[in-house]
């Protein structure tokens, strides 16, 4: 990266801003100058944020409007494309004011008219159990008496009402409907006596219902408010009509969501920019890489600009642009997912790249799986053309899928097939079956885990005697990786049972206690005093768990990949059994069992297989050499996402 300061003419500032969006190769920063001006219009980036938020508002209420298409047709969609003239004329019409009040007019009408709808519907559910009543409510109190609604559970329903007429002679109690195991009653109640049935009722689990300001009989008002939905229908079906109408305009709402957008970002970018009298100052970074094209691009264009680049200062943090080989590319997507390097660090990606690969085809482990993997990222690939992160994505899988049809084919892993199925040929290519043999595939995963290990501490030692420290990377990395090697056979024969010749096993012992010696006499280097020293040095032999235990973790590499064969051969063994069936169902059935199961198979693990590889890469690679914490570059670009703007030319 380098730090790139632009001076130039208060008349050019608006040009220059432009070619900065469309170059879109500079990361605009704050200029370090004291006594300068900002040029920040804020009220007029307000306006076009507002009325970014207007059109944003006006696309989310006509997007269930607006005509239907499939993934496909949506894919081969390009942009739209429109003029600069033609733009301004539509900013200028106010047609996106003029589209937000009538949406805003709709929505608040079908707002009204469902909530109407929603509140008739609850109010006929409400009054259904209570029909029969043929009085009007107005008419149901007297000087005397009054009715009151109560809903009780049914089966307390008899005997509460039956006890509450003997203990109150002037009281009647009628039950109009149950449902739902509760009884819906009418009771008729001297007034005086009012709180004596509330007291009874709501001691067998009563609850009382209030009509309010009701007229007319429980029947006539079912009767109007089922009338009145066909109203509520109509002004919703109507103010739907109207939004598919204006949902037709749908491209013009896109095209101007751009364009106030790139108003937003060409006002906001105006904060970094500051000026004196005359003249105003741009400043930011640049890919060091691109330092001659930027100049041409400037020079050609502006006669008086002046440019001045430097490179990163001490203390300063430079944003991160990762630059890889094509073919290790894609691997960026796992870099980025842990987090970018800080400047000056080194970037893991061509690091890890090979493992993996090679991690994802151990844990896929299915040839078949591998081909379709790389078939459905091709096509995706090829038909959507899709960009950036899912773009690498893409890349990464099919990458991974070439390398686990390549691991497939040496274990055997074709779609759960029998080895024994496959013909001489084909057979003659598998060096080891994992399911057969899985002693030999862990100690394959061990070993591969082992040297990825050993590899991440390498970097670090490397890095180490760049920085300057010496002891570090001899004490602290040189002696270790020494040790661990030396380890492996004795672990090997202790552990996993596994033959080292006699003189390999002896010098090993001899060379791990040597070393183990040194680690302990150089591990309290730095402190004071011999106690100090004495504990660190005892305290470093603890890290032999921890590497122990990252050994260990390689076991996902066997555990994953037994994973999907198994499920491959129970996917093949389920569908044999039903192939049976009669009148050729068994075939059909057959064939929906192995594509759906595979597919799911292959699913699952494929995303196991990616998950598990880059733990292994975050947690006991990067672990040994990688700080990470690096930030994103972000250069001033086009934020068009919708539309083009072409230029007619004359």
């Amino acid at each position: 990266m380098l730090k790139v300061h632009l001076l130039g003419h208060d008349s050019v500032r608006d040009e220059v801003k432009r070619f900065l969006r469309g170059l879109g190769a500079v990361e605009v920063t704050d200029v370090a100058l004291e006594r300068s001006e900002s040029l920040f219009d804020e009220e007029s980036v307000r306006e076009y944020e507002y009325r970014r938020e207007q059109v944003e508002s006006c696309l989310d209420f006509l997007e269930p409007y607006a005509e239907k298409r499939s993934f496909l047709e949506k894919a081969g969609v390009g942009p739209i494309v429109t003029t600069s003239d033609a733009l301004e004329e539509l900013d200028r019409s106010g047609f996106a004011q003029g589209i937000w009040k009538s949406c805003s007019g709709l929505e608040k009408r079908m707002r009204e008219a469902r909530d109407g709808y929603a509140r008739s519907r609850e109010l006929v559910h409400m009054l259904a159990p209570w029909a029969p009543i043929g009085v009007p409510f107005g008419s149901l109190s007297t000087n005397r008496f009054v009715v009151r609604f109560w809903t009780i559970p049914e089966r307390e329903a008899p005997g509460t009402l039956e006890a509450i007429e003997e203990a109150m002679p002037c009281t009647e109690a009628v039950i109009c409907a149950e449902e739902r195991g509760w009884a819906f009653a009418a009771v008729i109640v001297a007034k005086e006596e009012t709180e004596m049935l509330e007291e009874r009722l709501k001691a067998a689990g009563g609850v009382e219902h209030s009509f309010g300001d009701l007229s007319g009989t429980p029947s006539e008002i079912i009767e109007s408010e089922l009338a009145s939905h066909r109203s509520f229908e109509e002004i919703i079906k109507a103010a739907e009509g109207e939004a598919k109408e204006l949902a037709r305009e749908r491209d013009k709402l896109l095209v101007l969501l751009d364009h106030y957008t790139e108003r937003v970002g060409l006002g906001s970018i105006e904060k970094h920019f500051h000026r004196t009298e005359s003249t105003f100052v741009v400043e930011g970074w640049l890919r060091a890489a691109g330092r001659r094209a930027f100049e041409r691009g400037i020079r050609d264009r502006f006669e008086d600009i002046e440019l001045y680049f430097r490179p990163p200062e001490e203390g300063e943090e430079p944003p991160i642009d990762l630059v890889n080989r094509p073919l290790v590319n894609p691997c960026e997507f796992v870099t980025t997912l842990y987090g970018r390097p800080v400047y000056r660090e080194t970037d893991p990606t061509p690091l890890l790249a090979p493992f993996f690969i090679l991690f994802f085809a151990l844990c896929l482990t299915d040839a078949g799986y591998g081909l379709a993997l790389s078939a459905v990222s091709a096509i995706i690939l090829i038909r959507f053309k899709p960009s950036g992160g899912t773009a690498k994505l893409m890349r990464l899988l099919f990458i991974g899928g070439i390398a686990t049809a390549a691991v497939g084919i040496v274990t055997g892993g074709v779609f759960g097939i029998e080895t024994s199925q496959f013909p001489q040929a084909v057979r003659s290519l598998i060096l080891i079956n994992p399911l057969e043999e899985p002693m030999k595939m862990l100690n394959i995963a061990f070993l591969l885990g082992l040297s990825h290990m050993l590899f991440g501490m390498g970097i670090r030692m490397a890095s180490n005697f760049r920085a300057g420290l010496v002891a570090d990377a001899l004490f602290g990395d040189l002696l270790w990786i020494l040790f661990l090697v030396v380890l492996a056979p004795l672990g090997f024969s202790a552990i996993l049972g596994g033959y080292v010749p006699d003189h390999l096993f002896f010098w090993s012992k001899r060379a791990s206690v040597l070393l183990a010696a040194l680690i302990f006499l150089t591990g309290g280097r730095g402190e004071k005093g011999i106690a100090k020293r004495f504990f660190k040095g005892l305290i470093g032999f603890y890290d032999v768990v921890g590497y122990f235990g990252d050994v260990l973790s390689y076991a996902r590499l066997l555990a994953l990949g037994l994973a999907t064969s198994a499920i491959a051969l129970a996917v093949n063994g389920i569908a044999a059994m039903v192939k049976g069936l009669p009148f050729y169902t068994g075939y059909v059935a057959a064939a929906l069992i192995l594509v759906l199961g595979h597919g799911f198979n292959m699913a699952v693990n494929t995303l196991g297989a990616f998950v598990h590889s880059g733990r292994l890469q975050y947690l006991e690679f990067f672990s040994k050499f990688f700080t990470g914490g690096g930030r994103e570059f972000r250069p001033f670009r086009n934020e068009r996402r919708h539309s083009v703007v072409k230029e007619i030319e004359e």
